[in-house]
C-alpha cells in the first residue's frame, strides 16, 4: 500500500472502487469544501420526529472544527487519545453523531464504541445524560443543535451550549494515514483503513439504515463516501415505503444497489 503524501488512485468509472490510501478523511473534507462547500453534503430526515436538517459541506465542516476545538481546548484531548462514542451506538445515523466522528479524527483521536477505561472522553445522547467514567459530553440532538432545556447533572458537558464558544476553523494538523482512527474490540483501524474500499454510487445517495448495519457501516456510507466521492447523502429514518419514495423524488436521491450492509468492509491490513 502506497502511503506517499498527495497520492491517490481513482477507478475508471463512478462504480469502481476508490482507494484513497493517502488522503485521510479530514483532509478530503477540507478539499471538498474548498471546491464545492456550499452544496448539500448531508440531508437528514427523522420522520418519527418530523425533522429535516440539511448541512452543506461548509456547515458540516464548521461543526466539525468547532467540535475539534471543544475536544482540544476545553476537554484537553491529545493526539492518539480515545474518544468513546456511545451516541454512535444509540443514534448511529444522526447528523450530530457524524460530526463527532469527524471531529474526533480532526483532533487526531481514535473512535471507540465499547467500554474503554482509557478513553479521554465519552459522548452520549439525550436518553440518560449521566456522568461516565471519563469526561462526559451529552448531546440533546435538538434539530438546530441547541443544548438541553433543563440543567444537566454535575460533571456532564452540554454539547449544544459549549461548542458554540469555539471558532469555526481548526488549524491543527490532519492525522497521518497510519494513525489509529477506529478501535473495534482489540483491533485498531487506521485512517487509511476506514476509507479503504469506499466505492462510488449515486451522486445523491438515499440511505435507510438496516437493523444489522453496524455504526461503522453507516458512517462509511453516510459520511465518508459522499466526502470522498464528491456526492451527498440523504439519510431517512422512520419513513414508510410510500413516504420514502416521495422523499427520494423530492431530493433527487437514489438508493445504491451496491451499498455495503452489515459489518462493512473496512480492512485492517
Amino acid at each position: 500500500m502506497d502511503h506517499r503524501a498527495g497520492t491517490r488512485y481513482r477507478g475508471k468509472s463512478a462504480s469502481d472502487t476508490i482507494a484513497w490510501v493517502t488522503e485521510v478523511f479530514t483532509a478530503a473534507l477540507r478539499r471538498r469544501n474548498a471546491r464545492s462547500g456550499a452544496t448539500p453534503l448531508i440531508t437528514y430526515y427523522d420522520e418519527t420526529r418530523g425533522e429535516r436538517i440539511e448541512l452543506s459541506g461548509t456547515s458540516l465542516g464548521n461543526w466539525v472544527d468547532k467540535t475539534a476545538g471543544l475536544l482540544t481546548d476545553e476537554i484537553m484531548v491529545e493526539p492518539g487519545d480515545l474518544v468513546r462514542l456511545p451516541i454512535a451506538v444509540s443514534h448511529p445515523a444522526h447528523w450530530v453523531t457524524l460530526i463527532w466522528v469527524a471531529a474526533a479524527w480532526r483532533a487526531r483521536c481514535s473512535v471507540t464504541l465499547g467500554a474503554a477505561d482509557d478513553a479521554a472522553v465519552e459522548v452520549i445522547g439525550p436518553d440518560d445524560p449521566r456522568p461516565g467514567n471519563a469526561e462526559t459530553v451529552a448531546c440533546s440532538l435538538h434539530p438546530l443543535g441547541l443544548g438541553f432545556s433543563t440543567p444537566l447533572p454535575a460533571g456532564v458537558i452540554d454539547y449544544g451550549v459549549e461548542v458554540r464558544a469555539h471558532p469555526d476553523s481548526f488549524s491543527g494538523p490532519h492525522p497521518a494515514p497510519d494513525d489509529p482512527a477506529w478501535r473495534d474490540g482489540n483491533k485498531d483501524l487506521s485512517h487509511a483503513d476506514v476509507v479503504s474500499g469506499v466505492a462510488g454510487g449515486p451522486a445523491r445517495e438515499l440511505i435507510t439504515p438496516l437493523p444489522d448495519d453496524t455504526p461503522l457501516t453507516i458512517i462509511r456510507r453516510a459520511l465518508i463516501r459522499p466526502v470522498l466521492t464528491g456526492g451527498s447523502a440523504v439519510i431517512v429514518l422512520g419513513a414508510s415505503a410510500d413516504r420514502l419514495a416521495v422523499i427520494a423524488a423530492a431530493e433527487n436521491a437514489a438508493e445504491n444497489a451496491a451499498a455495503e450492509h452489515g459489518s462493512g468492509s473496512a480492512r485492517d491490513d
